[in-house]
């Protein structure tokens, strides 16, 4: 065999096709071996009573059987390919973690060795199936079959002529997933020759869109002409002889026992090595963005390769456990200062929550990591750091107690993602060992998170500017890991006095305008006119979307939305083009910081580039199953919102109507079933006062998605500002007697929607309706009275939107008017 299919196998990145060739050794029902494609149209010309001809071919046979047997031919089916027994090569093919594995067989012997052996959770896909993106932690496996599944008839099946055409024209997802892999992964066909014409067309189709070249694969055959091998390595094919028990010997031989999927996970994410380890139960993936912090755990991970001695850092990343490991941010006085007064010596207490604020820029997540590397050396406590979305939080912290005797600490980046999820943790005192440590933008913290985690904070600092002493420990650094030039042609004096100057702005930006003697802007305009490769910069298009929700974008969804774009999918190649732009890592893939790209989008790129971005974007979730939320993974999902979210479409593009609307008619009927797609383009439509559409639009998605609280209130909502447009006192006070019902029952379950609570929707639109109708001494009263139900409420006064509704409803009770306080949200 070859090294490359070992490396690849270990790598998470072997993909196998089957063809009828390796079911060989399975037996059906009638012990028969399954027939393959010869033998089958034997068996169907008999069937039908006509005499086979060695000229026929089988697409041909099944086509005239189709007219001919009609329902028959299912029948025929089964007795020869279901209920088969697996072969051995079968039963231990599946122990091996394979990326996932295409199959052109309608047998089920693969599934039935499969359901036998249970080492991995194991789904069958159909060719017209949603795709599913693969299991980040090879604890289960799909198994695409794309022509045809005995058990499940209803699709139908590939073998004519009509069929493969038909399968042409409606373009199965499998199938164009199928071509997206073979571009990105290594893959072994098994028993086939490779004639399937819908598979040639995908892959030709897929390469000339755009212009993407053949990763190595192997086809695993005893013999092949020399013609055809010639041919197949023309498209990087290479023909090893054999068969699937040359194939399985083989690996018999490489491994004493098969690896796990645990095995590959840790090969590819060595961080996650002591996260495994404990005797608590819960699995690996709860640790998925959790990095348990030492200096021999850090080691570990593998280090980004580097064409340039400047430091990622120092080109505006954010900084790698690598950077942190060899000092290459400077350790600032405000930092230091709160690890001393603070955290040092191991002061602080279980279920104490420490908080660095700080805006945008000023290196929070740097901070965090010194901080997390100086306890962990300290030693006696463990130190775990937290870098992603997590809903299973309380799951984290309770495996977290399981696996320490003694405090720990877990260091958030943000608290904001989880500050609903903690603040339960410590009321209930879930946990009696962990301490956290996070940071915040203080916007941030005051708008949503302050109301959830105040009451819990035990100290906090804010760091968003530099002291002067600190001038002198980031000139250090930037001379031993920086771009020096400019700075070294200036006098000890006036370098402080640059970096003062220019880091008192924002950290990030003011090192690099240090460095480089020029505005940001300028340098960020530099930047951009120097891509000049089309599909370079749709990929820094792409990534810098996610990187503006502060998440990692992923391989498998920007391939597609790179072939959407007519771009090289192949996003591993392109971005390794791109040092010091767009980093790849593990299938992630992140850009400068958050700052960088907002400032690039909004001065630089045209809007009809990001438009086209977004449209790729939103056009690569399209292939997975509704609600789309429920069925990626939480970064994705969070890219996904942000995507369709009426408020952010309206910033990124400059609040042009046509623009904003144009995503939502592209993909109106594509997302017709897909609930948050729907709400967004009924809030859309209310934001450029479209009410009547809007309605409507929120309405089917009410329908499309029932059980959500947050279309509800959002539909809820616009029945108040429709009984504030109509001057028939019946038709208004019918939409709100319907509004009023939903939202006092959206408030006594808590649901606190987008950060709006249903109590303020009903309190101001009450109010409202009544002085539209002219009530307004009664209108007066309601304020009154809903004034004093908020008031009541517990944290009334920590939310920032709860105190500004009280403040307006206590006005609006004095004088009878409503105060003009600005308020994005209000539309009523």
């Amino acid at each position: 065999m070859s090294p490359h299919i070992k490396n690849a196998l270990l790598n998470g990145r072997l993909v196998l096709l089957l063809g009828a060739g390796a079911s060989k050794g399975c037996k059906n029902s009638l012990k028969d071996d399954p027939p393959l494609g010869w033998d089958l149209a034997k068996i169907l010309a008999e069937e039908m009573g006509d005499e086979f001809e060695d000229g026929d071919d089988l697409s041909d046979v099944y086509a005239a059987a189709k007219r001919k047997l009609g329902s028959q031919v299912q029948s025929i089916f089964e007795r020869h390919y279901k209920h088969c027994t697996p072969s051995n090569e079968y039963s231990e093919l599946v122990k091996y973690p394979f990326f996932r594995i295409y199959s052109l067989n309608i047998d089920d012997g693969f599934e039935k060795a499969a359901y036998s052996i249970n080492k991995r959770k194991f789904n069958v896909r159909k060719r017209n199936d949603n795709v599913v993106d693969p299991d980040q932690f090879y604890q289960t496996l799909d198994f695409i079959k794309l022509n045809g599944d005995v058990n499940n008839p209803s699709d139908g099946y590939i073998f004519s002529a009509q069929e493969y055409a038909k399968g042409s024209t409606n373009e199965p997802l499998w199938y164009n997933e199928l071509a997206r892999d073979y571009h990105r992964y290594t893959f072994i066909f098994i028993g086939t020759k490779l004639k399937e014409p819908l598979f040639s067309h995908q892959i030709e189709k897929y390469k000339a869109k755009t212009g993407s070249t053949d990763l190595k694969s192997y086809i695993l055959i005893p013999s092949l002409s020399k013609m055809k091998k010639s041919a197949l390595e023309a498209s990087n094919i290479h023909h090893i002889e054999g068969t699937l028990k040359d194939l399985i010997d083989w690996l018999k031989s490489e491994f004493d026992t098969p690896p796990t999927g645990q095995d590959i996970v840790l090969n590819t994410r060595p961080e996650l090595r002591l996260a495994s380890s404990g005797s608590g139960g819960g699995g690996i993936s709860l640790f998925s963005g959790v990095t348990p912090v030492s200096r021999a755990a850090l080691a570990l991970m593998e280090s980004r390769s580097h064409d340039s001695e400047i430091r990622e850092f120092y080109k505006g990343f954010k900084p790698s456990w690598f950077d942190i490991l060899d000092e290459v941010p400077a350790n600032l006085k405000g930092v230091k200062n709160f690890f001393t007064s603070v955290l040092q010596k191991n002061k602080p207490k279980p279920l104490e929550l420490h908080v660095l604020f700080g805006t945008a820029g000023c290196g929070k997540t740097t901070a965090l990591k010194q901080l997390a590397l100086k306890l962990a050396d300290e030693g006696g406590r463990n130190v775990y750091f937290l870098e992603e979305y997590k809903d299973n939080f309380k799951d984290l912290i309770r495996e977290l107690d399981e696996r320490n005797k003694s405090p720990y600490y877990l260091v958030i980046e943000r608290i904001g993602d989880v500050a609903i999820q903690l603040s339960e943790v410590i009321k209930s005192a879930l946990s009696d060992k962990a301490i956290f440590i996070s940071s915040e933008n203080p916007k941030i913290w005051n708008s949503r998170v302050k109301e959830h985690v105040e009451e819990f904070l035990t100290t906090s600092s804010d760091i968003s500017h530099i002291a002067e002493s600190d001038a002198d420990l980031i000139l250090e650094k930037l001379k031993q890991f920086g771009n020096w030039t400019r700075l070294a042609k200036m006098s000890a004096k006036n370098r402080k006095i640059e970096i003062l100057k220019k880091s008192k702005k924002q950290l990030l930006i003011g090192l690099i305008e240090a460095t480089s003697g020029e505005g940001y802007n300028k340098i960020i305009q530099k930047d951009y006119k120097a891509i000049t490769c089309e599909s370079e910069k749709a990929l820094l298009l792409l990534t810098g979307l996610a990187t503006t929700q502060r998440v990692p974008a992923s391989e498998s969804t920007l391939t597609r939305a790179m072939h959407s774009l007519d771009c090289n999918p192949n996003v591993h190649y392109v971005a390794s083009r791109m040092d010091g732009i767009v980093a790849y890592e593990n299938g992630k893939l992140t850009t400068r910081h958050r700052v960088y790209i907002e400032r690039l989008f909004k001065l630089y790129v045209s809007q009809e580039d990001i438009l086209s971005a977004i449209h790729a974007y939103i056009e690569a979730f399209s292939v997975y199953k509704f609600p789309i939320v429920k069925n990626i993974s939480r970064n994705e999902s969070t890219i996904y919102k942000h995507l369709v979210n009426a408020r952010y479409l309206k910033r990124v593009l400059n609040n042009n109507e046509e623009k904003v609307l144009s995503v939502y008619k592209r993909f109106e009927k594509t997302f017709e079933h897909e609930g948050l797609f729907l709400m967004q383009y009924g809030l859309a439509l209310r934001s450029f006062d479209k009410n009547e559409d809007a309605f409507e639009k929120l309405r089917v998605a009410f329908e499309a998605f029932p059980e959500s609280p947050h279309i509800e209130h959002a539909l809820a909502q616009q029945r108040i500002i429709l009984a504030c447009r109509t001057h028939d006192e019946v038709i208004s006070m019918a939409h709100f007697s319907e509004a009023e019902s939903v939202l006092n029952r959206l408030h006594s379950s808590n649901i606190n929607a987008f950060d709006r609570y249903p109590i303020i929707t009903l309190a101001e639109g009450h109010v409202k309706v009544m002085e539209h109708l002219s009530y307004i001494s009664e209108a007066k009263v309601l304020a009154k009275q809903y004034h004093d139900q908020i008031r009541r409420l517990k944290n009334s006064h920590t939310s920032s939107r709860l105190d500004q509704a009280a403040s307006s409803l206590a006005k609006f009770y004095i004088d009878g008017r409503w105060p003009e306080v600005p308020n994005e949200d209000s539309a009523i």
